[in-house]
């Protein structure tokens, strides 16, 4: 019979981990963007010099939750990429935030369907360290213009 030296980590625990992650989540998003909860739905551009420009986009607000897009653009001739293009669900009672669906690494993340709590792993796991990053390099939004579509323009 054959045993692992390293047990599996019950699921309970890999739960709490992940959950961790989505309240350093959120706490990063606040010193992003401070008036995120009082702002309005709008769209706002983060410029620190050496750096790409920083898009974000509110794109839906409720009492409890809001929806927000982040990304790079890069832009080659007339075609611009989005990229990390992420959408991330704030939850303001619970106190935490998830990334829900976007573009990584190349590749589309859908929302999650099953229960496999890896697959929220990765995506959540990058926009913490994104997120670090960019408040390290001086990234911050204090105030939201009106509507705009980031692809537009």
């Amino acid at each position: 019979m054959y045993f692992s030296a390293q047990p599996r980590p019950r699921t309970s625990a890999r739960f709490c981990d992940l959950m961790e992650l989505y309240e350093q989540n959120y706490m990063l998003l606040r010193l992003l963007v401070p008036e995120l909860r009082t702002g309005a739905t709008g769209s706002a551009v983060s410029s620190v010099q050496g750096c790409l420009d920083l898009y974000l986009e509110l794109t839906e607000k409720s009492r409890y939750t809001s929806t927000l897009r982040l990304t790079h653009r890069f832009v080659d001739g007339n075609r611009a990429t989005l990229e990390p293009d992420l959408y991330v669900r704030i939850y303001y009672d619970a106190r935490t935030a998830e990334v829900v669906s976007g573009v990584l690494n190349g590749s589309r993340y859908g929302e999650r369907r099953g229960r496999s709590l890896e697959s929220s792993r990765e995506p959540n796991r990058f926009l913490y360290k994104w997120l670090r990053f960019l408040l390290h390099r001086g990234h911050r939004f204090d105030a939201l213009a009106t509507s705009q579509d980031l692809s537009a323009s």
